[in-house]
């Protein structure tokens, strides 16, 4: 990997130190450069002139193909979205619940897991059960801690594929081998997962599985994809009614609804610009390679934590190594208000990581732009912070 070279084709990097690909990653000029394109395209030649339509069209499904083709799966199976949450969101909403059914989930989760679960509590009289999980929690403990959960009231486990807090990656193949056999759902959140480690749906053999486009992807904000198995399409009702929700209908209450493509969940027009970056970005981690961002990806945060460790204060809150290690590291500061903290390693030293509420820490991203002097700079930054 010619690192010095993609860097020179991402902005972001001749400016500051950014260690935060887990909230938005940097896009490349690429991307930058196919939204701008097909806004200039839409402007000179009129957005909703035929040729414009079609082409939009094309993008669009292309997208969708790169998609299916990122995740293993169809691209029938496959929405378009404008982030992950609204793919989560429109699959626990859509499903036929019944008062008393139950989710496992665990409490290492995004607000986007979480609240959309006990919201189903109140709505629909769903009981969320979240399992206690430590920052690091090996994988033999989750599994039995998800095996012990289970109940006959199980209807789903919802967790993310690699958690936000602490980079822990989940042992979503094992979970799935618990509970399949069961007729539970599987939904998992791949907020932190898709262009980070390789990814093969149908070998993990979930139900549903969601994915923004502006993290590792490298793509725009408002763009990402909901994942859903075909035979689990009819099982989920549209939420939000748009034009795709009917095969027929009439003005006179004719009504014919769609119930087996996965385009009944759209509602409106989608942006192709957005869509174009959201392609780009794909085709840009594609070239990179997902498997040798992973390899760059634990090389980098090898040395980080090497560094960070011997920190007098410094507590790593991530799994140290094997499989549930991922590119994401989160740090504690004892005694240190870590969203202060956050902000003064980016006022005095351009590096830019984020604060996590939960476990209290500062979390740094390592993608493979990054480089072992930035690394070190980090290091030296939070040393800083523990001697002020």
């Amino acid at each position: 990997m010619d690192v010095a070279a993609l860097r020179k084709q991402m902005p972001t990097t001749k400016n500051m130190t950014y260690l935060n690909t887990g909230w938005a990653g940097p896009s490349p000029m690429s991307v930058v450069n196919a939204i701008k394109e097909r806004l200039e395209y839409e402007s000179y030649n009129g957005p909703t002139t035929p040729e414009v339509r079609e082409t939009g069209k094309q993008i669009n499904l292309q997208t969708q193909e790169a998609v299916a083709g990122l995740l293993n799966v169809s691209a029938d199976e496959i929405l378009l979205t404008a982030n992950t949450t609204t793919g989560l969101n429109n699959v626990l909403n859509g499903l036929p619940w019944r008062k008393g059914d139950e989710i496992i989930t665990c409490s290492l989760e995004h607000a986007s897991i979480l609240l959309p679960s006990y919201h189903l509590r109140e709505s629909r009289g769903v009981v969320t059960r979240v399992l206690q999980l430590a920052p690091g929690e090996p994988h033999d403990s989750t599994l039995s801690k998800v095996e012990a959960a289970l109940t006959e009231r199980t209807r789903m486990v919802f967790f993310s594929h690699i958690e936000y807090s602490t980079g822990l990656r989940m042992p979503v193949e094992g979970i799935r081998a618990l509970t399949k056999d069961r007729g539970i759902w599987m939904l998992i959140d791949g907020a932190q997962a898709a262009g980070h480690i390789p990814l093969d749906l149908r070998a993990i053999d979930c139900d549903f599985y969601s994915i923004p486009g502006q993290k590792w992807l490298l793509g725009p904000d408002e763009t990402g994809a909901l994942y859903v198995r075909q035979s689990m399409i009819p099982e989920i009702q549209p939420v939000d009614i748009g034009y795709d929700t009917a095969l027929e209908y009439d003005r006179e209450g004719g009504y014919v609804p769609n119930s087996d493509k996965i385009e009944k969940l759209l509602v409106s027009t989608a942006s192709a610009p957005l869509h174009a970056g959201f392609l780009e970005g794909i085709r840009f981690i594609d070239e990179v390679g997902v498997e040798a961002i992973l390899e760059r990806n634990l090389s980098l945060v090898t040395a980080l934590k090497a560094g960070l460790a011997p920190l007098s204060g410094v507590t790593i809150q991530s799994p140290m190594d094997g499989f549930g290690a991922t590119g994401l590291v989160a740090f504690s500061i004892g005694g240190a208000d870590h969203e202060e903290a956050c902000l003064e390693l980016w006022r005095s030293n351009r590096i830019m990581v984020r604060n996590i509420s939960y476990p209290a820490s500062l979390r740094a991203s390592l993608d493979f732009f990054n480089t072992e002097d930035e690394v070190t700079a980090l290091v030296e930054a939070v040393q800083g912070l523990t001697l002020a």
